[in-house]
């Protein structure tokens, strides 16, 4: 007997009708590092206070791996130098906000770790760049007004999906406002649970939404946000079609997805030289 073998398509080779594979979309680019387009410049040493600016940064960068945060304030550069820095710099993939307007705007810039930073005060902005793996302002301010809920669930709540979830978070976020950083990582995977519509809801209520939020445009996107609980975290990755590909809550005080790594703020550094070199030339 010979045995039917099914095609490509998922129809068979007797006549039966075609299935097409539906493969889920990847991302249809990635975010590199490309040099800067270098604006025209008569004459080098009339930007003296922005060569002396950039040597800062890459000595700031340098000493990164022993120190948490460098801030370089942009308030003394005079127009034409902070255009140059801007147009050198530009923007990066990470973008944060948060909810109260007077706390300061953030965006990374093209190299990983350096951060643009403005804050309004008074009638005027203050602006600098902090190297860092994260921003102080992040951890500052993301949970300085968290409340933290009662455990204890009643009613319908207590026989709802979410129920067990929510108890595990809180009591892994009360470990770590102690100090126990055993929980540090801890994440919950709510794209593999049997959530309801109504689970989704009465977590998003019972957690809350918080003071921060975090945009990552990198392979596809990711959208961190956090709950008005301490140190718990929604974080979302999206393809390039918006379709919510992973949902995630984490227990930290600030997800790994958001920060630069060591081994980016090296390469900012060689890739800052790399900059300078051309700049000199």
């Amino acid at each position: 007997m010979t045995q039917r073998i099914p095609s490509l398509q998922g129809g068979t080779d007797m006549g039966e009708p075609e299935q097409p594979l539906d493969y889920l979309p990847l991302p249809r680019e990635m975010n590199t590092f490309e040099l800067p387009v270098f604006p025209d410049i008569d004459n080098l040493d009339d930007y003296q206070q922005a060569l002396v600016f950039l040597h800062q940064l890459e000595q700031l960068l340098d000493a990164s791996a022993l120190q948490e945060a460098g801030m370089l304030s942009l308030d003394t550069l005079s127009p034409e130098e902070m255009t140059l820095i801007q147009e050198l710099l530009g923007e990066g993939e990470v973008a944060i906000r948060f909810q109260d307007p007077a706390l300061p705007e953030i965006q990374e810039t093209r190299l990983a770790g350096v951060w643009w930073v403005r804050q309004r005060r008074e009638d005027q902005w203050q602006q600098w760049l902090e190297v860092a793996r994260i921003p102080k302002a992040v951890i500052r301010y993301t949970f300085a007004k968290a409340r933290r809920p009662p455990i204890d669930l009643q009613g319908e709540a207590a026989w709802c999906n979410a129920a067990p979830v929510m108890t595990e978070l809180l009591e892994a976020s009360l470990r770590l406002d102690r100090g126990d950083a055993s929980d540090a990582d801890k994440v919950v995977n709510l794209s593999l649970l049997p959530f309801t519509v109504e689970d989704h809801q009465l977590l998003a209520e019972y957690l809350g939404t918080g003071e921060t939020l975090v945009l990552s445009r990198g392979y596809g996107n990711c959208r961190i946000t956090s709950t008005a609980t301490p140190w718990i975290w929604r974080v979302q990755y999206f393809n390039n079609t918006e379709q919510l590909i992973l949902d995630t809550l984490e227990v930290t005080r600030v997800p790994e997805v958001a920060c630069a790594a060591r081994e980016d703020l090296e390469d900012s550094a060689e890739r800052l030289r790399e900059i300078k070199e051309l700049l000199y030339v």
